[in-house]
């Protein structure tokens, strides 16, 4: 009777454990190391000295304009200046699930989302419609009627005009993130109440306030915005502007 018992209700052994990721493992690791490294003015100023590195580095680049140093130089400098702010920034929403986002939203506000997206969508729209018909015409007359030359310098404008939408779209990726960091802790240098998940740095109390310092809407936006214009200013050639 009991071996037929067991055979119609098997043993029931627990499930393993979920095994933390091994990236993420290591990152917790690597910071629960620095935990206790953290300068303490550094921790109780993190947003001061995000806009004091960015600052100093920024400097550097009227030196180098000075000595009118590679492009390579100004880039690396604009790497340093925004690297803080943007890895604080990546750390934090990549452990915030967009959940923590998720509010309510009124009648009226979404109605009003509706009638703005379509307003905006019919500006582009009509804004394409004329750029299009724009283009077409300075084709014909720089190609003078031939078709494999209008479609080798169509070809040559296409090209000339991605670095325009990549940093126009990452211009907007950079203010949409502090649009989210801003809903997530705030803009104040040390918010009392956040929407980041309770287990964030959990045991870390130095890094969680360093983090969450550095990672401010302001900095991002600033050091972000800084980063696309001295890009634009390296890598978009007559040819784009004059095209645009």
């Amino acid at each position: 009777m009991d071996e037929a018992n067991q055979e119609q209700h098997p043993a029931q052994h627990p499930a393993p454990p979920t095994a933390t990721p091994p990236v993420r493992a290591r990152a917790h690791r690597l910071a629960a190391g620095m935990e206790d490294r953290h300068p303490t003015w550094l921790v109780e100023h993190a947003l001061a000295a995000g806009w004091i590195w960015a600052a100093f580095w920024v400097a550097l680049l009227f030196v180098a304009d000075h000595f009118d140093l590679h492009a390579v130089i100004w880039v690396l400098l604009v790497v340093i200046a925004v690297l803080p702010s943007f890895a604080a920034t990546i750390v934090v929403l990549s452990q915030t699930p967009r959940s923590h986002l998720e509010r309510p939203e009124s009648v009226l506000a979404h109605f009003f989302g509706r009638f703005a997206g379509y307003t905006f969508a019919f500006i582009a729209w009509t804004i394409s419609v004329v750029l299009s018909a724009t283009i077409a015409a300075q084709l014909q007359n720089a190609a003078k009627d031939d078709e494999t030359a209008a479609l080798g310098i169509g070809a040559g404008w296409v090209l000339a005009a991605v670095p325009v939408v990549v940093l126009f779209l990452w211009l907007v990726l950079t203010f949409r993130y502090a649009w989210y960091l801003s809903r997530l802790r705030g803009w104040r240098a040390h918010p009392r109440r956040t929407r980041l998940p309770k287990g964030f740095l959990e045991g870390m109390p130095r890094t969680h306030v360093l983090v969450v310092g550095l990672a401010h809407p302001g900095l991002l936006a600033v050091t972000g915005s800084l980063a696309v214009l001295l890009a634009a200013g390296l890598w978009v050639d007559d040819v784009t502007i004059h095209i645009i």
